[in-house]
């Protein structure tokens, strides 16, 4: 084990278990979670904190299962755990392949002194670590293995999603405690004090959140990520009566004004009912062309945040979409690509349109998960 060892306390004078007896410090847990961090498992500041409440909650008996329950975010990192558990802590606990997961108590005085908690009657304040740990899993589950009930729960969850979207200066002015010289003003209210300028007043120039533009691909390569992804332009497009939401396949379809409905089942059978290419061919060029003539060079996409989620299987001529990438970047502020192939850390762009729009790119990144779409959210008040 790394660090100052925990101590350790005979069961019998045969053996001696290895699993620490007596509560393990905040700072080895910690040390811990660095280590299964090193591992390649991402484990945040938020699961660390849960992991030590936790612990807190459970007897030393159970360490392993308090670190299994709130550190691990994907079933395949469960042997990464397990080997990062027996080089820090010493062994796995005995037999725990056949057992289960140990309920976690509310060990609180309030809880135990409460109320009309009778025999047959759960306790209030019951600790919200195992809901917490199925929240996080379903944040970092792929969108292609999500069922249609867990599809609504992510409707639900990007409703919170609060699209970081960064300001832009307009020409247009407005009163401010300071900046410039609002000389119109002073001279007006001079004309109070006999023309002496005493009461003094500035200006500033006004600024709002820059247009955010989705275009989303629902052709059949998309299949697995479409719905899920509609549902992000629906959650997102509530926050701004300004921002777009676009879909294409073959050709480009505005669907702004259905995803505006406040249900979003019955905004998705709008949007449905719109497409009529829906899990057809995927012609990225052709719709980027359709959308800079009819829409973009009008004023859309000027200064914009540009989301295109697509996984760059073209199948017109790549030169076309390098072309209408490279006029789109010159209107946008910024123009982000979502390609949900990504999740493979294997994955690298080597089909004709990606290598044809990644040049004209500022920000690359998957999209294939909600944890995904949360980190896009704080990136883009980075650009």
């Amino acid at each position: 084990m790394s660090g100052q060892t925990p101590d350790v306390s005979s069961g019998s004078d045969d053996s001696e278990d290895p699993i620490p007896l007596s509560p393990v410090p905040e700072a080895e847990l910690v040390a811990f979670a660095r280590e299964l961090r090193l591992e390649g498992m991402k484990v945040g500041p938020g699961r660390v904190i849960e992991f030590c409440r936790a612990t807190s909650a459970l007897s030393p008996y159970d360490l392993y299962w308090a670190g299994r329950v709130t550190l691990i975010g994907r079933g395949d990192d469960i042997p990464t755990y397990d080997r990062a558990f027996v080089r820090f802590f010493g062994a796995l606990p005995e037999g725990q392949d056949e057992s289960d997961p140990p309920v976690l108590e509310q060990q609180t005085q309030e809880s135990e002194d409460a109320p009309g908690a009778d025999d047959g009657e759960e306790a209030e304040g019951e600790p919200e670590l195992v809901l917490a740990s199925e929240i996080e899993l379903l944040k970092d589950k792929s969108f292609s293995r999500c069922s249609d009930e867990e599809l609504d729960q992510l409707a639900e969850l990007m409703r919170k999603i609060r699209m970081a979207v960064p300001h832009r200066r307009m020409r247009r002015r407005e009163s401010a405690k300071k900046g410039r010289p609002d000389l119109r003003r002073t001279i007006r209210r001079s004309f109070r004090t006999g023309g002496e300028p005493i009461e003094r007043h500035w200006q500033r120039r006004r600024t709002r959140r820059r247009r955010l533009i989705l275009i989303l691909d629902v052709s059949g390569s998309m299949g697995a990520f479409s719905r899920a992804l509609l549902v992000f332009a629906h959650a997102a497009l509530r926050a701004d009566p300004r921002w777009e939401a676009f879909c294409f396949g073959t050709r480009l379809t505005r669907l702004t004004q259905s995803l505006k409905t406040s249900d979003p089942d019955s905004a998705l059978d709008l949007a449905s009912a719109e497409v009529f290419d829906w899990d057809g061919g995927t012609r990225i060029g052709e719709s980027l062309k359709v959308f800079l003539d009819d829409y973009g060079h009008g004023g859309m996409a000027r200064g914009s945040i540009i989301v295109i989620c697509s996984d760059g299987l073209e199948i017109g001529a790549p030169e076309l979409l390098g072309e209408q990438m490279a006029r789109l970047s010159r209107l946008s502020h910024r123009t982000i690509w979502l390609n949900p192939l990504k999740e493979d850390p294997a994955y690298e762009p080597l089909a004709r349109g990606m290598r044809a729009a990644l040049p004209h790119i500022d920000l690359f990144a998957s999209g294939h998960n909600l944890a995904s779409l949360e980190t896009l959210s704080d990136d883009l008040a980075t650009l």
